[in-house]
């Protein structure tokens, strides 16, 4: 009974998570990606096997600090979950200003939109490839995580010295996957 909001709902991560969410009946579940061919195909999807779920689909870019600060303000979601980013390493090497302008850039304005909005958990959908990392995707998803990290000790530190008042602040966490088995950009075919 929470509004769940997932940035990448249309890629093979993101759209696992929303067929996941999507069975412990959601208040409302918020799929938000720019690319609208795969946001469509889990919509329809989503929409066959729960009829009664109350399901959005926002196309936009997370590197529109503006339309987060608006999506957020309209929804209020209770959860997010942080799926969007450019994962694929050797095409990262090539189009490094794309990595870090989508993936911390776009990663600050979502979490600054989550601490903003009263968001109560970000889930940071994080990689393997963040530990020590070797390659640009990798090192971008560890300032990610870093930054996810520093957030949450801040307005925890915050709120346990009384800087601020009312309802808990938002946790941020983040979790790592590896190769997921199916996703797109795997390495595993290539093996």
């Amino acid at each position: 009974d929470k509004t769940v909001l997932v940035t990448g709902g249309g890629g093979s991560i993101g759209s696992e998570l929303c067929r996941q969410i999507a069975k412990f009946s959601p208040k409302r579940l918020i799929i938000l990606d720019i690319y609208e061919n795969n946001a469509y195909e889990i919509q329809m999807e989503l929409v066959r096997h729960y009829k009664d779920l109350d399901l959005v689909v926002e196309i936009e870019s997370i590197r529109d600090a503006v339309r987060m600060d608006i999506i957020f303000g309209k929804y209020k979601p209770d959860v997010v979950f942080h799926a969007a980013a450019h994962k694929h390493v050797p095409l990262m090497e090539n189009s490094s200003t794309s990595a870090i302008k989508n993936n911390v850039f776009g990663t600050l304005n979502v979490l600054r939109a989550c601490d903003k909005h009263g968001v109560s958990r970000f889930v940071l959908i994080s990689t393997d490839k963040a530990v020590n990392p070797t390659n640009v995707m990798g090192c971008s998803k560890r300032i990610c995580e870093i930054y996810t990290q520093a957030l949450n000790e801040k307005i925890l530190n915050d709120y346990n010295n009384g800087g601020m008042k009312g309802e808990a602040p938002t946790q941020f966490v983040t979790t790592r996957f590896g190769n997921v088995l199916g996703s797109t950009g795997s390495v595993i075919p290539l093996f």
